[in-house]
């Protein structure tokens, strides 16, 4: 019966959240949608904006050249949102705040990588070399030039945070979500090996997260 319960709220809490973002933009979401920008003097800023993740930066259109331009002064952003998803920002990097139980913080990061080299009859070929560039960003949308290199998203990746009594606890892999949990560890691990969780699938995790919590109220 529990676990049926447990089924429900799970299916209830996903529904709040959204189908992940699996294009190969460095944009987090596929356009520029409304956002409502709460400033913490209590003032507000409404425009069409879109979070790259490259950059760690908020971008909107401007209303009066149409241009896309950078949200300047990030500290002193209460929070951002698009629709029911709320984002507050550390610095310039925006992280959203998930509806769940217990609360879940996610940031959504990117790898850059050189533009595959054209190859015979001027196909492009790929490069298997993928890290993570400095250097000034140049334009804007999914590309940006490194002088001599043109470099585009690579792959994606989250990190996360979970609230634990208050604090915030941070894991960038399994391994460190396990140690949160260190009695229930061998049960969360064949939670994960059954469940085929994604670590990069937020809804996964967000459900993994709900599974330990509810196993650590009754274990301790």
């Amino acid at each position: 019966m529990k676990k049926c319960l447990l089924l429900l709220y799970w299916a209830c809490t996903v529904c709040m959240l959204y189908a992940q973002d699996k294009n190969t933009s460095s944009f987090l979401f596929d356009d520029f949608q409304e956002a409502v920008v709460y400033f913490k003097n209590g003032s507000q800023f409404r425009e069409k904006m879109n979070y790259n993740i490259l950059a760690n930066k908020f971008y909107f259109v401007d209303r009066v050249d149409n241009k896309v331009k950078a949200l300047s002064n990030p500290q002193d952003i209460q929070v951002i949102k698009f629709g029911n998803r709320v984002f507050y920002t550390e610095g310039n990097n925006g992280i959203e705040i998930l509806p769940t139980n217990p609360v879940l913080y996610v940031q959504y990061k990117g790898n850059m990588r050189k533009e595959a080299s054209k190859g015979a009859f001027g196909q492009p070929t790929e490069t298997t070399s993928v890290k993570t560039y400095g250097g000034t960003y140049a334009g804007r949308g999914g590309r940006y030039d490194f002088d001599p290199e043109k470099l585009i998203l690579g792959s994606r990746y989250n990190i996360y945070w979970i609230e634990q009594k208050g604090k915030k606890k941070p894991f960038k892999n399994f391994n460190q979500f396990l140690k949160l949990y260190p009695k229930q560890k061998e049960e969360l691990k064949r939670f994960i090996k059954e469940n085929n969780v994604d670590f990069n699938n937020v809804q996964q995790i967000s459900i993994l997260c709900m599974h330990a919590e509810s196993i650590y109220n009754i274990t301790d």
